[in-house]
């Protein structure tokens, strides 16, 4: 054994210094000092440092002394010559990237075979390009550049790097760009290529390049920007390749098309998500044995699944989510396309399977435990947005962690199935079909789950009690039938839904931890009391809708509520107007606030001057007084929705709004405003800058809510959205506008007391959609401007003391499709114009009575010389234009035939005698007719008498 020993340790010391390692090796290494490092390497290295200006991680703080073998991510060889061969300073966390530039000096490190950078964000090349340079490191194995921060061109020198078998790219922006890969073929070792996000647009060759990289094992080229050229190669010569991801690229072609990935039957890992490509499923994707992972979401494949995909029998991620597979579904969240057809139960026979994504399709047809019978490691299943019925009298043979079953059919009885499932984190049955109360069983089985969506059910009942005892943290119970009070919350709870049921008692901010809390959707409930003061210690509370409740009472004074908990004299607080902010809570987080239609009597709460990120305002239909205070301009600068609407609001309007520079809809109508209406409020950047207008739709969407959409694409399954939802009554009616962005641009002022000239300077208003100035005292001319709001759809101007004419641009308003001037001072002709006359309401003159001046149609009164106006009218219309060249022309032509005829018979005398002839005939046969008729007649009144 002691003789074995040295040549145990002889072949560990052959081991460590061998050279041309290709695999990358994050281990930080300080060996290697057996000579000491080159002077000239050393030298290159202290450059590079210099050029580092932040190294928050202190990683470059041993880069002292001579022998920089020993130094932080530096490795050398053992041998003699001890030349730096590996240089490794990725960043090891998200915070600890290096800033500065990347040093020309890495030139001299002539033997360096590995080479990693990545993730050093805030490290970039000479003048912000990819260094050159790094294409004269002739023996570099591994380069890894990944999520550093470069632009402009991938450099051809890269090309010179011929022993190269690693190269990340993957700067995950799109900075980076690359005209040709003419460089790339060179790098005939290269077994993994990833240049995600790199621009390829310009490259029209780009699948005939990757296919003579005949050694690539990883190919990822992610949100490229790559396309259908047409020049897809008939075979493929990627036989090593295990790992492909085009995903994200526009190639819109068939699997046809793209026979050279069927050829490489060594894949594992099959990534074409949202590509474009089109089709049935193939057959020959079978003929990927190897395949584990296959995702192929957001294309336009129908047709059914084939049953041959179920030889592959190592396949662990199937993912066909967003496709046109076929059967009966309605559109239930924005996707690309629909897979169709029933679910095949040999499905089964994929026994490694782990994760199953086929939600939102138009499958349909009954789910049976025949379906899942030898899916024993099944821990994904995605079968949301289908037309599924799910059997609930089963049992399960798999463990789920994440269930996704909305859309389908579970109910009408809440699924037992269910209760075997102890290990789910997120639980999705929204619009399951369900009409039952919630099990007791349930609340135990699930109590560890971070996500819980029951919400679009008919499901009773009360609460559980031990609700506060759960680790929820998303829970959407709401559109339901729960009534009763609310226990405690989670305490770890970030977004609770509860909306749209009969809940009652008092808010339920009883938060253990309130800091935690994201999101409260409570609207359209029946909760009662005052909002408690609790709300002033919820930080993180981005989203707050208690709308349509029976709250009562005023806003917490989050002023007094910080000194009762410092144990500070409340009188000792400034004011929350004043400029000290010294007693004045920390600013919140609240984007979104509803608190419309219930019993609140304050005036506006002064606490939303600590929530500067605030967009969405909705108090309306409450009891509050007072005025709009002049900091709103200044502390709420994100502000684009406030209303206002139906309270007892009075004052002017303060000329600090102007300060709201994205403020795009406004409602103060039925308050007691009054003064003029400020110029500066039809300017500001919100109402100037023309923006679509929100899918309108009145069904049961979430008035303001969050929704936890079921995809499967992050650790929870979850998408977080927030829609909101503006009430506007425009056209005559209180309409409701829903969707992902508000962008209903609206004014509405009527209902108060405001007085004076509209603002001349209304025109620029072209993003308007909607103005309504009625029930007020304004005075003056209808400005001539308003014929510049292209964008005005609805213009409700009537019950005020507007006098003169109404303004012809009237007619050029080309969205407009109601107006209303009615019971007004106006006077002159209505103006005439093809938009004015599309306007057809039941009673068209009701758009202008109440105007005693006003004549002309469709008003009965006649306007003086209207019969002049009249044929000048016709005249000049466009049925006049068009009669009187036909006349002219019908009158030019019969002059002309007649003297045609005319000239014949004068100059042709056999013409004239046929013409005369056939005249005394026709003259004779007349008379013999006329007189044979004429003895018939009077001998049958004779016989008659």
């Amino acid at each position: 054994q002691s003789t074995m020993l040295p040549l145990v340790v002889l072949l560990l010391l052959l081991t460590e210094t061998t050279s041309g390692r290709t695999e990358p090796d994050t281990q930080s290494t300080r060996d290697g000092g057996g000579g000491g490092c080159i002077t000239k390497e050393r030298e290159a290295l202290l450059s590079i440092k210099a050029c580092i200006t932040a190294d928050p991680e202190r990683l470059l703080s041993t880069w002292r002394g001579q022998d920089c073998c020993r130094w932080e991510g530096v490795r050398c060889t053992n041998m003699t010559t001890s030349h730096v061969v590996k240089l490794d300073l990725h960043a090891r966390y998200i915070r600890s990237s290096l800033e500065g530039e990347i040093s020309s000096s890495l030139e001299a490190l002539e033997h360096l075979q590995h080479l990693d950078l990545s993730g050093n964000y805030a490290l970039t090349g000479p003048g912000g390009s990819l260094p050159s340079f790094i294409g004269s490191l002739h023996d570099l194995r591994y380069l890894n550049l990944s999520r550093l921060n470069f632009s402009g061109t991938v450099p051809h020198q890269f090309g010179n790097l011929s022993r190269l078998r690693y190269l990340d790219l993957d700067l995950s922006s799109d900075d980076l760009h690359s005209d040709d890969l003419s460089w790339l073929p060179r790098l005939s070792l290269l077994k993994y290529l990833d240049m995600s996000y790199v621009d390829l647009s310009a490259t029209i060759d780009w699948v005939e390049t990757v296919n003579m990289l005949a050694s690539l094992e990883v190919l990822r080229l992610s949100w490229c920007s790559l396309n259908n050229t047409g020049h897809f190669v008939s075979r493929s010569n990627l036989s090593h390749l295990k790992i492909l991801d085009i995903s994200f690229n526009t190639i819109e072609t068939s699997f046809d098309a793209i026979s050279w990935v069927w050829d490489a039957t060594r894949l594992e890992y099959l990534n074409l998500e949202d590509t474009g490509i089109h089709g049935v499923l193939p057959t020959r994707l079978a003929n990927l044995s190897s395949l584990q992972v296959i995702q192929l979401s957001g294309n336009h494949l129908k047709g059914m699944i084939p049953d041959t995909l179920t030889s592959l029998c190592s396949l662990r991620v199937f993912e066909l989510t967003r496709n046109d597979l076929e059967g009966d579904i309605t559109e239930f969240i924005e996707s690309f396309n629909r897979l169709m057809g029933s679910l095949t139960t040999s499905i089964s026979t994929l026994t490694d399977l782990v994760y199953l994504n086929l939600g939102y399709n138009q499958m349909d047809g009954v789910i049976t435990k025949d379906h899942f019978s030898k899916l024993t490691g099944l821990q994904e299943l995605h079968l949301s947005a289908n037309s599924f019925t799910i059997n609930s009298d089963w049992t399960p043979p798999f463990r789920l962690q994440s269930l996704g079953l909305g859309s389908c059919r579970c109910g009408p009885g809440f699924p037992r199935w269910l209760k075997s499932q102890k290990n789910i984190y997120s639980l999705y049955l929204f619009d399951a079909g369900i009409a039952d109360t919630v099990p007791d069983w349930f609340w135990t089985v699930f109590a560890k789950a971070e996500v819980l969506d029951l919400s679009s059910n008919n499901i009773s009942g009360t609460l559980p009690a031990t609700l506060g005892q759960m680790d929820t943290f998303w829970l959407d119970l709401s559109s339901n039938q729960f009534n009763g009070l609310v226990p405690q919350l989670p305490q770890n709870i970030g977004t609770l839904d509860l909306s749209r049921n009969s809940l009652s008692g008092p808010l339920p901010f009883n938060v253990r931890s309130p800091i935690s809390i994201e999101t409260l959707i409570l609207f359209d409930n029946q909760f009662t009391g005052t909002i408690p003061t609790s709300l002033c210690q919820m930080k993180s509370l981005t989203v707050l809708d208690i709308g349509n409740n029976m709250i009562t009472g005023q806003f917490p004074r989050c002023s007094e509520n910080v000194a009762a908990s410092s144990g500070m004299d409340p009188s000792n607080i400034p004011s929350p107007d004043s400029d000290s902010g010294s007693g004045m809570p920390q600013s919140m987080s609240i984007e979104t606030l509803r608190l419309d239609n219930n019993s609140l009597a304050d005036e506006f709460p002064l606490l939303l001057q600590n929530c500067p990120e605030l967009t969405f305002i909705d108090l309306g239909q409450n009891k509050l007084f007072g005025s709009i205070p002049a900091w709103i301009g200044q502390k709420l600068p994100q502000l684009k929705y406030l209303r206002l609407r139906s309270n007892m609001f009075s004052g002017y309007i303060p000329t600090q709004l102007r300060g709201l520079l994205h403020l795009q809809y406004l409602d103060l109508a039925h308050n007691d405003f009054s003064g003029t209406i400020p110029p500066s409020l039809l300017n500001m950047d919100g109402v100037t800058k023309t923006t679509e207008i929100a899918t309108e739709d009145t069904s049961s969407s979430t008035s303001s809510g969050v929704a936890a959409v079921d995809d499967g694409q992050n650790p929870h399954g979850t998408v977080y959205r927030i829609s909101n939802s503006i009430f506007a009554v425009t056209k005559g009616q209180e309409r409701e506008y829903i969707g992902f962005f508000i962008y209903m641009v609206s004014l509405d002022l009527s209902c108060n007391h405001f007085t004076g000239d509209i603002p001349k300077s209304i025109g620029p208003a072209s993003g308007l959609v909607n103005m309504n100035l009625s029930l007020n005292q304004l005075t003056g001319k209808i400005p001539e401007s308003i014929g510049l709001m292209r964008s005005l759809e609805s213009l409700d101007l009537s019950n005020n003391q507007l006098s003169g004419e109404i303004p012809q641009g009237l007619s050029d308003l080309t969205s407009l499709s109601y107006l209303n001037l009615s019971y007004n001072n106006l006077s002159g002709r209505i103006p005439s114009g093809h938009q004015l006359g599309t306007l057809s309401p039941d009673d068209p003159a009701s758009m202008y009575i109440g105007n005693t001046g006003l004549c002309g149609p469709p008003l009965p009164k006649s306007c003086p010389g209207n019969h002049t106006a009249e044929k000048r009218h016709f005249t000049t219309s466009k049925e006049g234009s068009e009669t009187m060249p036909f006349c002219f022309g019908l009158s030019v032509g019969f002059v002309v035939g007649l003297w045609v005829v005319f000239c014949s018979l004068l100059f042709k005398k056999p013409w004239r005698d046929i013409y005369f002839r056939l005249l005394d005939e026709l003259y004779d046969k007349m008379y013999v007719l006329l007189v044979v008729n004429w003895v018939r007649m009077m001998g049958k009144a004779t016989a008659t008498y």
